[in-house]
């Protein structure tokens, strides 16, 4: 996981007088009110003792939600984790938290990270009751940015806002350090951190919230809902193996040079097809696609060409073909490596003459066509053994697109998945279908075969079988959920014992869950008596 992938619908579910976190219950506040609080307190406790205040309860706030995150997800990287807690700082509308610089070692434990903090709320609360300041005021926000680095690396790490709005500066900005970084500047900051017994009672408050979870996941069995529908029409591209691919497309949309697009089954060639077709000056005339290895040689000719009345059994009128239907659009030969040697010939005439010879016919007629072919079989290998024309071949390929597996390109499959869920809801009516996040490192680890094809029907089978429209791990297909292992593991992988490959997935599946034996069960497929052995089993055997 990515801290830039979090996102604030697959984090929190929103009910009627209950927002929850996986567990921690949350509660929105008035901007207003709190700065009518923070006067109060200043003015009874006096700076001091108000700073201190709002430090600790910033600190509890970011070291629960670094807990969380570490509960919900497994990160990329300890950095990846370090960064979400700006960015769930961003996500929740504190502030738009922006990270200049990070510097880890783990070895000698330096830490340093600059952020700067645009449209800080705290630096606005102050201005609407106190005015400007002489002061940095983010006490919340450094307090946050302190308890959730310190919690990320079992260590104490301290912000200090070196920047403020509320002084009177564009944007606040923090600097924050492990203590031994900051030597003797930290000294006269640490009485306002106090933040001694907080990492304690966050470790007792997520234990609390694994017992919860069993609780909540036995009532979620209960209940069922079907809502209106929703839509979503973009996909964001974040690969850059698939950006490089979609801006080649870009590139040759407006000229009428011929394409082929290879690629897996599934990964979207069609789709890519369609874009090239929708961004080239043919766009406002027919887009046609036809699949060559779906028909038959006879019926393919006639559908692609066009037949005259009685020039075989059933053809009882003049017909018009694709090519000329789509007359001035574009022509989309799906599967083109499974054509026959005949209509290979025909389809060179195209490309060459502009013309086509109806089935029947014996004068050829002009179309003004774009041809657009695709295939998942590596046509240089049909060259060699006699099977396609070479000349069909060059001239289909005088541009040629390679569309990547989804397995290649990891960190579009959120962005994807996000679309499909969309797109689900509104297909099936149910309103509001959302992803939960304990389903991303399931989806982000398969392997996807099938590709993006494969990826949009599981969520469709997920979406029909989620219940209040929340997709959790046990609604995806087993094959994610349980993957078989992959031939490129290599010896190592073959030579491990079944006991050893079940310990390693219930492990996994406990971790993912956290903790909760109930949905653990429900996604291994046993029983919770049968998980209880198991689990037995592996603590005595470690």
């Amino acid at each position: 996981m990515k801290a830039s992938d979090l996102k604030l619908e697959e984090l929190v579910e929103f009910s009627e007088g209950n927002i929850n976190l996986h567990g921690r219950r949350l509660v929105l506040h008035d901007l207003h009110a709190f700065a009518q609080f923070r006067k109060d307190l200043l003015d009874m406790a006096g700076p001091d003792a108000a700073r201190t205040i709002l430090t600790r309860f910033g600190y509890f706030w970011g070291q629960g939600d670094a807990a969380a995150m570490k509960r919900v997800f497994e990160w990329e990287s300890l950095e990846e984790w370090l960064r979400a807690g700006p960015r769930l700082h961003t996500i929740q509308g504190v502030v738009r938290a922006v990270v200049q610089a990070l510097t880890l070692d783990e070895a000698t434990g330096h830490f340093e990270m600059r952020m700067d903090w645009h449209n800080s709320g705290e630096a606005e609360e102050h201005l609407i009751e106190q005015g400007p300041s002489h002061e940095p005021v983010c006490w919340m926000m450094t307090g946050y940015a302190s308890g959730y680095s310190s919690f990320c690396l079992n260590r104490e790490v301290f912000f200090l806002e070196k920047k403020c709005a509320a002084q009177g500066s564009l944007i606040c900005a923090a600097l924050g350090k492990d203590r031994k970084s900051w030597g003797d500047e930290i000294k006269p900051h640490l009485k306002f951190f106090q933040a001694e017994g907080i990492t304690g009672k966050i470790m007792d408050l997520t234990r609390k919230l694994h017992q919860q979870s069993r609780e909540l996941a036995r009532q979620r069995h209960l209940l069922k809902t079907i809502e209106p529908p929703a839509t979503l029409r973009h996909v964001e591209v974040h690969s850059a193996a698939f950006r490089a691919v979609v801006e080649l497309a870009a590139r040759v949309a407006p000229y009428d040079s011929s394409i082929l697009i290879t690629g897996e089954s599934g990964v979207g060639k069609e789709v890519l097809a369609r874009y090239i077709h929708a961004n080239s000056p043919r766009a406002r005339k027919p887009f046609v696609a036809i699949n060559c290895a779906a028909l038959p040689e006879t019926l393919l000719d006639s559908e692609l060409f066009g037949h005259k009345a009685g020039a075989f059994t059933g053809a009882i009128k003049d017909r018009a073909g694709l090519f000329e239907e789509a007359d001035g659009g574009t022509v989309f030969l799906d599967e083109i490596g499974d054509v026959s040697a005949s209509l290979q010939m025909k389809l060179l005439r195209v490309l060459q003459e502009k013309e086509v010879m109806p089935v029947g016919e014996s004068r050829t007629r002009k179309v003004d066509v774009r041809v657009i072919a695709a295939t998942n079989k590596n046509l240089t290998e049909a060259l060699a053994d006699g099977s396609f024309r070479e000349d069909l071949y060059y001239r289909l390929r005088v541009i040629e697109i390679d569309v990547p597996p989804l397995r290649q390109r990891t960190e579009d499959i959120l962005h994807l998945t996000r679309y499909f869920v969309k797109e689900a809801s509104r297909k099936l009516g149910i309103r509001n279908l959302r992803l939960d996040a304990t389903c991303i490192d399931y989806l982000q680890s398969y392997s996807w075969p099938g590709n993006v094809r494969e990826l949009e029907n599981a969520i469709e089978r997920a979406a029909v079988l989620s219940r209040e429209g929340l997709i959790r791990p046990e609604h995806l297909p087993p094959s994610i959920i349980h993957p078989l292992p992959s031939h490129t593991q290599g010896v190592s992988a073959i030579n491990r014992r079944l006991a050893d490959v079940e310990a390693d997935h219930i492990r996994a599946v406990m971790r993912l869950t956290g903790d909760n034996k109930t949905r653990t069960a429900r996604v291994l497929g046993i029983s919770q008596a049968t998980l209880w052995r198991r689990l037995k089993k592996l603590n005595a055997d470690s």
